[in-house]
């Protein structure tokens, strides 16, 4: 039992690694969104110039076409409600994950 939960702690260890990863790419995405918000206040460049490139995230590869969005078409993404909850959907798969990979290190603690 202690090396199947070992076994099952470093495959869930793997689940909540890979999960952050979209919580990373959101809030990236998220900071650029607010910044589109109000371009004024944060002194940046004129909105249509404000870009995000999905690439640079190595998910998918460099000659995918579009792999950047910028302006309008990032504002419109922005306000979408689909946006917003699948941050809080990838924040409770990566909690899961996290919670699952504690109660497995405990298990084998007891064990």
């Amino acid at each position: 039992f202690v090396f199947l939960t070992y076994v099952l702690g470093v495959a869930w260890l793997g689940v909540f690694g890979f999960s952050a990863v979209p919580v990373f790419m959101f809030y990236n995405i998220w900071s650029t969104c607010e910044v589109i918000k109000s371009p004024q206040t944060n002194g940046t460049a004129a909105v249509e110039q404000i870009c995000v490139d999905i690439r640079q995230y190595g998910i998918i590869p460099w000659n995918a076409f579009p792999g950047k969005i910028c302006g309008s078409a990032l504002e419109n993404i922005c306000n979408t409600n689909e946006f917003y909850m699948s941050y809080h959907l990838f924040i409770v798969a990566c909690a899961g994950a996290g919670a699952t990979v504690v109660a497995l290190l405990i298990y084998m603690m007891a064990t």
